[in-house]
């Protein structure tokens, strides 16, 4: 009977810390949702191939507005620039920087890869853009791809030509400079 009594309360604590440590996990998730933010629009487009060009790049350019802009590889190099950015970047020691810049600046952090890649993605799309907005598909895209290949290819066989014509004409094709 003793024995009994000793599990008894022992049974009952370990269903208690069993509760407790499930409460907590519960709570953690849901701090973790709640600081996980939804990316913008424009960065779930890139991945859309139906999307409308003039859609993407007004969502981009709406959450982009009056927020500073990710460096690029190329504005590192830019030597005025550089020593502006030296400049501001000691300004911040000097001055107390306010919640709305370093919102601003977070951002810049926080989207800088889906910046660079919307980048890439617009130099890649831009001359497939139809005046609608529309893009085309990517078999269209190859097929031009071939096309201008295949245009390259015979102006290049096509003045190869010309040359050997014009070396016939002149009747010496080594010694033109003698």
């Amino acid at each position: 009977m003793k024995t009994q009594f000793v599990w008894k309360p022992l049974w009952h604590y370990a269903l208690l810390m069993v509760l407790l440590l499930s409460g907590i996990t519960v709570s953690a998730q849901r701090h973790e949702s709640r600081q996980q933010v939804k990316a913008p629009d424009w960065v779930t487009m890139l991945d859309d191939p139906n999307v409308n060009f003039f859609v993407i790049e007004k969502s981009f350019n709406d959450f982009w507005k009056g927020k500073e802009l990710p460096v690029e590889e190329d504005e590192i190099l830019d030597v005025k620039k550089n020593s502006e950015r030296k400049r501001r970047f000691l300004g911040i020691f000097k001055r107390k920087e306010s919640e709305a810049e370093r919102e601003r600046e977070e951002d810049a952090r926080k989207y800088g890869f889906a910046y660079k890649k919307y980048q890439w993605w617009r130099r890649q799309v831009l001359p497939y853009v139809q005046p609608d907005g529309s893009i085309l598909s990517s078999d269209k895209q190859v097929q031009i791809w071939q096309q201008q290949k295949q245009l390259k290819t015979n102006i290049q066989e096509k003045q190869a030509k010309d040359k050997k014509e014009q070396e016939k004409n002149n009747g010496n094709p080594g010694k033109q400079w003698q």
